[in-house]
């Protein structure tokens, strides 16, 4: 097993390094509204169809779902007054009525942890709602169930990879993400 991969200690450097794709299948992400629009620019005025996701790079932080392409500069201004704006970056906004399962897992002592919900809502309010876990043979089974085998097996990789970190994610019915025939996103590794 490779032993090269730096751990993810805080989330700004987990932020930089998800962006550049070393987690896998994520949704599409910009450090902020210009190089989104940058990207709108280079020909992908589809994503102006799509909700984005404000997101913060300190753990915990505020979030803000499903802003419309045209309040983004709106939006933005509010977000980086309660933020600031090196504390933010965007997504694109996941398909939350296609979302089929969600969780954190991790490798624990006896084998898989996992702690899951299966709303279709971003993974706060879905843990606010249910909060379900398993672990063992248990855990293993319901990502095995969920996860196409891309996703799954990637899962495993990132487990290999970060001993002694936790994966966020989020599984849909539908491929989705920056890689094809993955149905399941990373949201985030961190250490534990």
């Amino acid at each position: 097993m490779p032993t090269d991969y730096a751990p993810v200690l805080y989330k700004a450097d987990f932020v930089g390094r998800y962006a550049k794709g070393e987690f896998g299948n994520h949704v599409p992400t910009w450090n902020n509204p210009n190089e989104y629009l940058d990207t709108i620019s280079d020909g992908f005025t589809h994503l102006l169809k799509h909700p984005l996701h404000i997101r913060n790079r300190i753990a915990g932080g505020p979030t803000w779902y499903n802003v419309k392409p045209v309040y983004l500069p709106i939006m933005w201004d509010v977000a980086c007054t309660y933020c600031g704006h090196d504390n933010l970056y965007l997504s694109l906004m996941a398909p939350e009525d296609k979302k089929v399962f969600q969780g954190e897992v991790m490798r624990g002592y006896w084998g898989l942890d996992l702690y899951y919900n299966r709303q279709p809502l971003p993974m706060r309010e879905g843990f606010e709602v249910e909060r379900l876990s398993a672990s063992g043979i248990i855990a293993l089974s319901l990502l095995q169930w969920y996860l196409c085998p891309n996703s799954y097996e990637w899962l495993q990789t990132l487990l290999d990879r970060y001993p002694n970190h936790v994966v966020e994610f989020s599984t849909y019915s539908i491929n989705f993400g920056t890689l094809p025939n993955f149905n399941t996103i990373v949201w985030e590794v961190r250490s534990y």
